[in-house]
């Protein structure tokens, strides 16, 4: 039981870093950009629009309920995988694989917490960690908060 309440206190800080980290910087989104002139500013956008839509949703989940937050993590590692198809920019492009390997190694590991495997907590808080360095990555490159 210890163990649980470990991962539901991880789960709760990660999930206020994510909301955190996921603010939008004012920009106009680049969708019709032809890829060859994509910009840096308009790839992140592409991202940060997807990351913002998916954590919307985390900022209303209870952190005792880990089935929803898993929920929410595989939501976002799928909107990565969505934008990876869309972003062009070479630079935005090539940090796009490591947050979504991020948010689908933190989603399993939440899901096999959900699920009862408690014994995946330590795995649940190295993939938020995981999690945190890619957002921070990613905030390095497109510089929001």
């Amino acid at each position: 039981m210890n163990r649980r309440l470990t991962a539901l206190t991880v789960t709760a800080l990660a999930l206020v870093a994510l909301t955190g980290c996921t603010g939008g910087d004012g920009s106009a989104a680049g969708g019709s950009t032809p890829a060859s002139t994509q910009s840096v500013e308009e790839a992140c956008t592409q991202v940060n629009d997807v990351m913002t839509e998916a954590t919307q949703g985390i900022q209303e989940i209870d952190p005792s309920d880990p089935a929803a937050a898993a929920g929410a993590l595989r939501t976002i590692s799928d909107g990565m995988g969505d934008a990876a198809a869309q972003v062009t920019n070479e630079e935005v492009s090539g940090i796009l694989p490591d947050l979504q390997t991020a948010f689908s190694s933190a989603a399993e590991s939440m899901e096999a917490v959900a699920a009862g495997d408690t014994d995946r907590a330590t795995e649940l808080t190295t993939a938020l960690s995981d999690v945190q360095g890619s957002i921070d990555t990613y905030t390095e490159l497109c510089g929001t908060e």
